[in-house]
């Protein structure tokens, strides 16, 4: 009976430190409400921005987004992180329609259209290139 104490007690003692040690780990990086709502708005202000420099993507569809963003910065600015997260959360949502309609527009249809004729010529230049070295090489055998 004292061996198995003598046993398990240094292992009790080395899990009671590892989990220790990892809880402390977890206190040290967990992020303040400040810093994460404010994260949250600089990633979706950076959206915001990315497409506002798309040709593809009117102003007048960003303003929503724009004036969402711009409530959840007042909101944080007053210490109101619940309402800052959701009309970040909010404008996450119009900026993710706003990327959906543009992969489901026909302008990305008619790309596809043509890197598919690209991909046909890119095809044919290859196989004329191969008949072309062939002739040259017959006709390199006929005249040595």
């Amino acid at each position: 009976m004292v061996k198995l104490y003598q046993r398990v007690l240094p292992r009790l003692g080395l899990v009671v430190t590892l989990s220790l040690g990892l809880s402390a780990c977890a206190q040290m990086v967990v992020p303040t409400p400040q810093q994460s709502s404010s994260n949250a708005i600089a990633v979706q202000a950076a959206r915001i921005h990315i497409f506002s420099l798309s040709p593809q993507v009117p102003t007048q569809q960003l303003e929503p987004a724009r004036k969402a963003l711009a409530a959840a910065n007042a909101a944080q600015q007053r210490g109101d992180y619940l309402f800052a997260e959701r009309q970040t959360e909010l404008a996450r949502i119009r900026l993710d329609n706003i990327q959906q309609r543009l992969n489901q527009s026909p302008a990305n249809d008619g790309n596809q259209q043509i890197k598919g004729q690209l991909r046909d010529l890119q095809g044919r230049i290859a196989s004329l290139q191969e008949k072309i070295a062939a002739t040259r090489q017959q006709l390199q055998e006929t005249n040595p």
